[in-house]
């Protein structure tokens, strides 16, 4: 037996999005503050302890929140009982947090905090006192950031509601005690071209090219090592490396390419040439490039390859190269001998789809 579901017309209402805002004015601020930072570590009653920055979306309860007043600028800090008791902590204390009325909790959080507020005093040039936050205080478009004060391996989340303003005045302290870290995203990929050689040639040259013609290239090959090519990313950085049958081998580590090495001809020089009536657009530069495979790895790999190390080719030297011109594949060809030179014969082009297939 077979069901048919049927189908009902019916007015469809789209249902809006519930996005978090973030203010365009102070997003760079927003995320100069959420960068990857080391965390702030120091010693707290005998024991080690730590501050950093957590996600800031992580959960936080918050039984209690006092302000924090800089001068006329004003910051919240929220926590749950149990992290302001840890943060209050002091061999006088007979009460837990929870267990005296807002405005002692924040006094006894000011003495408690004093070997911390007087050098932020003096660093600042204003008066800081912790007082119990207003119900109806809450400062407007606050910046929010959360923090981890770990002690003795339990990890206690607290949140820090920021004006911009304040947010700005206490930026440069942020990165003194919590500098930033390098991520180091070794997990992204990146493609590498293996490249034999390359020519640049003007348009009406590239469109004149028939199957069977030759293109005498630049070769990377050297009267040192006759194999010589070379892998180039991103049209950025390239390395030279010595080919066999089936690997390459590196010659160095990665340099930086000039313009004048990169895959694309230099078209911002044409740009200050004055206008013409009747552009020869066969005059423009094109730039041919003999690639001979790709090979995909981690940025974690890439940073790991030296003077040396060996990586597996697609195909073999002898079989066809792909004609890469400005970017994009219109051709495949074979490496020929030009005397002592190197060249490319024409196998297949496509000149107008941009593509050669095979890929």
């Amino acid at each position: 037996m077979t069901a048919f579901s049927s189908t009902v017309r019916a007015e469809v209402t789209p249902v809006p999005l519930t996005l978090t805002h973030y203010d365009a004015e102070t997003l760079t601020l927003h995320n100069a503050l959420h960068r990857s930072r080391q965390p702030l570590t120091f010693g707290w009653h005998g024991r080690s302890a730590s501050l950093y920055l957590m996600p800031e979306a992580a959960e936080v309860t918050a039984d209690m929140t006092v302000t924090v007043c800089l001068g006329n600028e004003q910051l919240a800090l929220s926590a749950s009982w149990r992290t302001f008791d840890h943060l209050s902590e002091h061999p006088d204390r007979r009460r837990s947090m929870e267990d005296v009325d807002a405005e002692l909790a924040a006094m006894w959080l000011e003495a408690v905090w004093l070997a911390w507020l007087e050098p932020l005093e003096a660093t600042l040039g204003v008066d800081i006192r912790v007082q119990p936050a207003h119900p109806q205080g809450r400062p407007a478009n606050p910046i929010h950031i959360t923090l981890a004060f770990e002690l003795d391996g339990e990890v206690h989340p607290l949140r820090v509601g920021l004006t911009t303003s304040t947010a700005k005045q206490l930026l440069p302290l942020f990165d003194r005690y919590f500098p930033t870290q390098l991520v180091m995203a070794s997990g992204v990929m990146v493609m590498l071209n293996l490249t034999a050689g390359a020519q640049t040639l003007t348009l009406g040259e590239w469109r004149s090219l028939r199957p069977g013609d030759v293109v005498m290239l630049e070769s990377f090959a050297t009267s040192d090592d006759p194999n010589g090519a070379t892998l180039n990313v991103g049209d950025r950085f390239s390395v030279g490396v010595s080919l066999s049958a089936d690997s390459v081998c590196l010659k160095g580590p990665l340099t930086s390419l000039t313009s004048s090495q990169a895959s694309n001809p230099p078209f911002e020089n044409l740009m200050s040439e004055p206008p013409v009536d009747n552009p020869n657009l066969d005059d423009l530069p094109v730039r041919l490039t003999c690639e001979m495979g790709k090979l995909e790895m981690s940025l974690g790999e890439l940073r790991a390859l030296g003077e040396g190390s060996v990586l597996p080719m697609q195909r073999r030297p002898e079989q066809a190269v792909d004609l890469i011109v400005n970017g994009r594949c219109m051709g495949h060809g074979r490496l020929v001998m030009i005397g002592d030179s190197i060249g490319v014969q024409i196998e297949r082009l496509a000149l107008d789809e941009g593509h050669a297939g095979d890929e």
